[in-house]
């Protein structure tokens, strides 16, 4: 039988957005409010990118990228050591869920590669990207403006897209691919989670 993932740091968020679980988790980390896994795909806009108003060094990303979640922050997140990848788009990390059997659920963090950073990201969008997104929801993550967006709508399928400002020209991805328990079909909250962990990690330098 294969055991179900449970990721420990939002055992009651996904209770909450679920209504029920069969599954049992560890320490309860609520989600944040207004999580976009049941908005409108049309929610939103592309008329452009709130300012960042106290950047953050995004160095870390671009060089060490598995260095932005400390030890402390995986353990409450659930997720193992990262595993660092490149690709054309540059440098990003992999982390695994702590007890996926099938080693398939994990967040990936990578600086994304558009010099215009989120407002870039919303020039494109408003420049006939509306057609191509199938959601597109302008999101607020620990005082940095944030977008959930993607060309294909997988979230009830465990896929989350999430596009957070560290400053006016470089944004950050966060996307989440969990395949068992609640985050299966909510993955959103997940995403949001390390998005914060992200930042915080970041405000310390």
């Amino acid at each position: 039988m294969n055991r179900r993932l449970v990721l420990p740091g939002l055992a009651l968020a996904a209770l909450a957005l679920a209504g029920c679980s069969s599954t049992t988790g560890g320490t309860a980390n609520p989600a944040a409010s207004g999580t976009p896994d049941s908005a409108s795909s049309s929610a939103g806009g592309g008329d452009g990118a709130p300012k960042v108003s106290s950047p953050l060094d995004p160095a870390k990303l671009k060089s060490d990228p598995c260095s932005v979640l400390s030890a402390s922050q995986r353990s409450t997140l659930g997720l193992e050591d990262g595993t660092p990848r490149s690709s054309s788009a540059g440098a990003s990390c992999a982390w695994i869920y702590t007890g996926d059997e099938t080693r398939s659920s994990r967040i990936d963090v990578a600086a994304d590669p558009n010099t215009d950073g989120l407002a870039g990201i919303y020039d494109l969008y408003a420049k006939g990207g509306k057609d191509q997104y199938e959601y597109w929801e302008p999101a607020d993550v620990s005082g940095y403006p944030a977008v959930y967006a993607a060309t294909k709508d997988f979230r009830t399928q465990g896929q989350c897209k999430l596009l957070v400002g560290v400053t006016d020209t470089q944004a950050v991805q966060v996307f989440t691919q969990i395949g068992n328990g609640p985050g299966a079909t909510q993955p959103c909250p997940y995403a949001e989670k390390a998005a914060e962990a992200m930042i915080q990690t970041l405000k310390e330098g």
